[in-house]
């Protein structure tokens, strides 16, 4: 006698593939200072293409009806495993800063990043093989950062000054 297939065995299948998640960002991504100007550190986990991207938080004037996404995003090809360029300025070989195009069917207009004001908070990111977590930095956080030291990702939604060496050996551990 053959027994009766049961159909809810398979119901776990699709479910389980609904809830799959993308991986976890990494601590690839820092803040350093060069001549009194912010810089983007990313370790590129020796991948062929990389991108570093940098944008304002919080409420911004205007329309209710439109939100602004105020942002400057580069990207290219690493020429090494660590990536450093400074942020707003000119791109390092075969990088292209991406033009502030609003994105179509949302209410978000996308305007390009020129200059860093005090008392705004901005949010660093980035990704190569793997996407970076972020790091948030206000003008204020520039000075308290050392020459062999960068601004990383610490805990949960929090930033921590260590030796640009430590950062690097943590972030290649994690790619």
């Amino acid at each position: 006698m053959r027994g009766r297939r049961r159909p809810w065995i398979l119901l776990p299948l699709p479910l389980l593939l609904l809830t799959a998640c993308s991986p976890a960002e990494e601590p690839i991504v820092a803040l350093a200072v060069q001549d009194g100007r912010p810089v983007g550190v990313l370790v590129t986990c020796d991948d062929r293409d990389a991108n570093i991207r940098v944008f304002e938080n919080g409420d911004h004037q205007g329309e209710p009806s439109k939100r602004s996404l105020i942002r400057w995003r580069i990207g290219g090809p690493p020429a090494s495993e660590v990536v450093e360029v400074a942020l707003l300025g000119q791109p390092p070989e075969g990088w292209v800063v991406a033009d502030a195009v609003d994105s179509p069917g949302t209410e978000v207009e996308v305007e390009l990043l020129t200059e860093f004001r005090a008392g705004v908070t901005y949010t660093l990111d980035g990704s190569s093989r793997r996407e970076a977590r972020s790091v948030d930095f206000t003008l204020a956080d520039l000075p308290r950062i050392g020459p062999d030291q960068v601004l990383a990702p610490g805990g949960h939604n929090s930033t921590t000054v260590v030796s640009r060496e430590t950062f690097l050996r943590k972030a290649r551990d994690r790619c």
